[in-house]
């Protein structure tokens, strides 16, 4: 008997418990059921966030819609006003906003998992090995389960608090009174990717590159890292752009 054989039921579960084995026997033989059931765990978590914190969402977006109306009704006539009114109840309705949520979540994980595969896969080149394409896909997917439970912790936290979480991660240690200006801050960018479900994926990262690279401890670490570094540094990317043309404009 292959004893890296475990089953999809098993692997689902075997990623907290046994990594190394269930990151080997997903990676050997890609196929359609392995992609299938981690992507389907990681949807229903995110709709479930999606889902729980819509209405919540709901009443923050209304009222800055609100104010922002208040200040442009006086140039709106009063059928103006009553389509503007119209459209305001659609846009932030909890239904809109959690299909919107729900719909662009999904899209963006798939182009997300992709683009990261593709980073492993110049990773594990980098590394010496011939891993296929769909081999660090693979691993992404399966790496990606501890954001999967931190969603499903988010959500439960929404439902019992009846508020949103603030400050993501590590951000609450810069974050200031301004939401707006902690949100330019470089540092409070960075502080917001990192918590103990990060590092967690991290290591799932470099347990996955140790097993079909069969590199040393040093460099899957250092592939792992470099990994972290050039996603973060794309996650950043709106904030560095924004920092950027502020900088021209006062220059």
């Amino acid at each position: 008997m292959n004893e890296n054989k475990i089953g999809i039921w098993r692997a689902l579960f075997g990623w907290i418990d046994q990594p190394k084995k269930t990151l080997r026997y997903v990676m050997k033989e890609p196929r359609w059921p392995v992609w299938l059931a981690p992507a389907l765990m990681i949807f229903v978590t995110l709709i479930i966030v999606a889902v729980v914190s819509a209405p919540l969402l709901s009443e923050v977006s209304r009222q800055e819609a609100e104010a922002q109306m208040e200040a442009q009704m006086g140039s709106l006539s009063g059928e103006q006003g009553e389509q503007v009114r119209r459209s305001l109840d659609i846009f932030t309705s909890p239904l809109f906003l959690a299909a919107t949520a729900i719909t662009f979540g999904i899209l963006g994980l798939i182009l997300t998992w992709l683009f990261r595969g593709a980073i492993l896969f110049f990773v594990s080149y980098l590394l010496g090995t011939d891993n296929r394409y769909i081999q660090m896909v693979t691993l992404v997917l399966w790496t990606w389960l501890p954001f999967a439970l931190r969603d499903l912790v988010q959500a439960i936290y929404v439902a019992l608090n009846g508020q949103l979480a603030v400050h993501r991660g590590l951000s609450f240690l810069v974050a200031t009174s301004d939401q707006a200006q902690s949100s330019g801050n470089l540092l409070y960018g960075i502080l917001s990717q990192i918590d103990v479900f990060l590092v967690w994926h991290l290591v799932l990262v470099a347990i996955g590159l140790a097993v079909s690279t069969r590199s040393t401890t040093t460099k899957t670490a250092l592939g792992a890292i470099s990994y972290w570094a050039v996603t973060a540094l794309v996650g950043l990317a709106p904030t560095l752009l924004g920092m950027l043309v502020g900088t021209s404009f006062m220059g």
